[in-house]
């Protein structure tokens, strides 16, 4: 059995980060498998015990102690976890790995790299002190004093970083010619600046926050139908929402379900 833990950021943080995530348990056997879908936001993962197993069409590879993974526009990876589980996760904001880090987000998405790698001698650090740290309010407290000192040389929030977080909250219900309008942009620009600093173009974004939604909606309630989801989150048919699952889980609605035993903590 996993217990599953999640904290919002701190206020002074939440124009970057969303929240923390974190998997704690012990898993026999041979292990579990979990498909990833896609999913709109970058983050950063890091193991306090044994990383994570990783197939994206190869077979299964152990991946690095820490991870930076980007916006994923459909599903090709598989993870396994086995044996025991301490999964610590930022969760960024669109666009928020872009203004801390000055990542190139459209060469981040449907990709995963080693912290290390990307990030440098900073994210060696933030990796080091997330591992050394104690529990997951320890976890936290280390990953929120990292955060605040990269905050102060961050890329000031501008237009479009305001056009992701509307798309957010409207779950991808907001007419893309209405934002650039708002941001003061052509289409053009405002799709090009886009991509750039959140990882995937705005019309492929608003259908990847729909779903995610929808499968989070889904996740808070099992017991719910799809028909009644797909209807809340805008679907206007079957084939619809067939179409997005396909494209964004690799499956039909009938074939997807939740691998993992969790409790909620």
């Amino acid at each position: 059995m996993l217990v599953y833990r999640r904290q919002p950021a701190a206020a002074r943080l939440r124009g970057v980060v969303r929240g923390y995530q974190e998997r704690t348990g012990r898993l026999s056997g041979p292990g579990v498998v979990l498909p990833l879908t896609a999913r709109p936001n970058a983050f950063i993962e890091i193991y306090a015990a044994t990383p994570y197993w990783a197939d994206v069409g190869s077979g299964f590879a152990a991946v690095p102690d820490a991870v930076i993974v980007g916006p994923q526009t459909r599903r090709h990876t598989d993870l396994l976890m086995r044996g025991e589980i301490c999964s610590f996760n930022i969760q960024f904001q669109a666009g928020g790995l872009n203004r801390l880090l000055g990542l190139p987000m459209d060469e981040m998405a449907d990709a995963a790299h080693a912290a290390d790698n990307v990030g440098g001698a900073a994210l060696v650090d933030l990796r080091a002190a997330v591992q050394s740290a104690a529990g997951f309010e320890g976890r936290v407290a280390a990953a929120e004093a990292w955060l605040s000192r990269r905050m102060q040389a961050a890329r000031p929030r501008d237009a479009v970083d305001q056009a992701a977080d509307v798309l957010r909250r409207m779950r991808g219900a907001v007419r893309i010619d209405a934002l650039a309008d708002r941001a003061g942009l052509g289409e053009r620009q405002f799709h090009r600046r886009f991509t750039a600093q959140v990882g995937v173009a705005p019309k492929l974004y608003a259908r990847i926050v729909r779903f995610d939604a929808m499968l989070a909606d889904r996740g808070r309630d099992p017991s719910r139908p799809w028909t009644a989801l797909a209807q809340d989150h805008g679907y206007f048919d079957q084939s619809h929402l067939q179409r997005d699952f396909h494209a964004f889980a690799g499956t039909a609605p009938g074939g997807f379900a939740s691998p993992l035993p969790v409790v909620r903590a």
